[in-house]
């Protein structure tokens, strides 16, 4: 990121799995987000990295191993919303590891102790596939209430596929920016994942955010402002993982039982 950028962000406060759920949930009440380094382990995370990107081999460098990312030379920005992309997503979501993750013993061990209650992991998983150049792509900043609705106690965790330095394009995460409650998301981003954000101020905005290590996690709540950074790599594929929480009495959205993309999917 540039000098005038960088100095618009803090590093993630870093939480200890260990802790309480009381400590646990204080902390997510007082930013809105818990951030977790190496909380899933490595071969883990890298098992999973390996079948995406076999699913991905036509759009990498050959030269290159497929772990690496290697985006293929000329090849054009693949991007949500096309045929393309879709048929390779949708191979993705049937990936007996991709779908199992979020079922990892660490991971349900946080979402244990944030909810009150038997744990429901959502059925609708969701994968990003990021491309260097496709900048205009990156999605904006927003709440996943908009799109999750059902129970507001429902908490997202993100975790890239892979170590994610900043300049590949992690998250960012506005702190305290839940207690806002629901913003109306009226701000349109034409071509960007998701295409609908929030107004944020970004003169005055201080986002978190920092480098991720394979098996980092970070957990957040629904109202929670959070933003893609762009992927400024020259060449290189970031692969990512959004899974939702909620506890499994509470009220669920139905779309959010069925496969993410559903629209483009069927094809």
């Amino acid at each position: 990121m540039s000098e005038t950028v960088t100095s618009k962000y803090m590093p993630f406060i870093v939480s200890d799995p260990a802790s309480e759920a009381a400590e646990l949930r204080a902390q997510m009440d007082e930013y809105g987000y818990l951030f977790f380094r190496a909380l899933v382990p490595t071969e883990v995370v890298l098992q999973v990295r390996h079948d995406v990107m076999e699913m991905l081999s036509g759009w990498l460098d050959t030269r290159y191993d497929i772990m690496e990312g290697i985006a293929a030379p000329g090849i054009e920005p693949k991007t949500e919303g096309q045929r393309e992309y879709a048929a390779v997503y949708r191979q993705v979501l049937q990936l007996p590891r991709f779908h199992d993750f979020p079922l990892q013993p660490t991971l349900m061990a946080i979402a244990d102790k944030l909810l009150d209650g038997e744990v429901m992991v959502h059925p609708r998983r969701i994968g990003r596939i990021t491309f260097p150049g496709s900048i205009k792509n990156t999605t904006p900043a927003h709440q996943d209430y908009f799109y999750i609705r059902g129970s507001v106690e429902t908490y997202s965790c993100w975790t890239p596929l892979g170590a994610c330095p900043i300049v590949l394009g992690g998250l960012a995460v506005l702190p305290g920016s839940h207690r806002q409650g629901f913003i109306e998301h009226n701000v349109s981003h034409p071509g960007a994942v998701g295409g609908r954000g929030v107004p944020v101020d970004e003169a005055s905005a201080l986002w978190h955010t920092g480098d991720f290590g394979v098996g980092d996690a970070l957990f957040f709540r629904s109202y929670t402002i959070h933003k893609a950074l762009p992927n400024l790599t020259p060449d290189r594929l970031r692969i990512s993982t959004d899974n939702r929480y909620q506890v499994s009495a509470d009220a669920i959205d139905p779309s959010a039982l069925h496969p993410h993309q559903t629209a483009y999917i069927d094809i």
